[in-house]
């Protein structure tokens, strides 16, 4: 009984740090070009506390934060820059003729989707320690390209969560950008934080 109830403070605990960290996270983007080290710092620190690390989440958050914060700006710039690019072909297809905009359709989902993928191992490299932007952008588009599958599946999660969180509002705005997080962490490192330990 004492196991399964300390079980249930452990969860109890993560929860609650997960809470914390959603709204770190949401002070730390407010000057919007500090939210993709924001971002970072929030995967980081689900990374850290998903091995048991011993550091508060609040204080890794932090320091994470502050170590991502000056080369985190010059990729969010860069992202930014890609994502208003796609955005504003999205919306100028609109206002074609059917048939081009027809023709101009998998084009734009396939950027969008290249996008995602790329931003997603943009990130775990990011983490791993690799900090020059042309190379994790060069590199993240290749293992995109090779590996498509869990960028992919961080995608359709995330849209997920974010569908329930907006529409339905069954997942509760305090915890649903550490949970869109906490999915990138769990696809993209937990499983080789098993391969490592086994």
């Amino acid at each position: 009984m004492i196991s399964s109830n300390n079980k249930l403070f452990e969860v109890l605990e993560y929860i609650v740090d997960l809470v914390l960290l959603n709204f770190l996270f949401i002070i730390c983007s407010l000057p919007l070009v500090t939210a993709y080290p924001a971002f970072v710092a929030l995967v980081g620190t689900i990374k850290d506390m998903s091995e048991d690390k011993p550091i508060p989440a609040w204080k890794q958050f932090f320091k994470l934060f502050y170590d991502y914060l000056k080369k985190g700006i010059k990729i969010w710039l860069v992202l930014l820059f890609v994502s208003v690019v796609i955005i504003g072909d999205i919306m100028a297809a609109n206002y074609l003729p059917n048939t081009l905009q027809s023709f101009l359709l998998p084009f734009n989902i396939i950027a969008t989707i290249l996008f995602f993928g790329v931003f997603s191992n943009l990130t775990k490299l990011f983490i791993l320690g690799e900090h020059r932007i042309k190379t994790l952008f060069i590199r993240s588009f290749f293992l995109f390209i090779r590996q498509p599958l869990k960028p992919l599946l961080i995608i359709f999660i995330n849209a997920i969560i974010v569908i329930l969180s907006v529409y339905l509002r069954f997942v509760p705005f305090i915890i649903t950008l550490s949970l869109l997080a906490f999915t990138y962490y769990y696809l993209m490192f937990a499983r080789d934080h098993e391969l490592d330990n086994s």
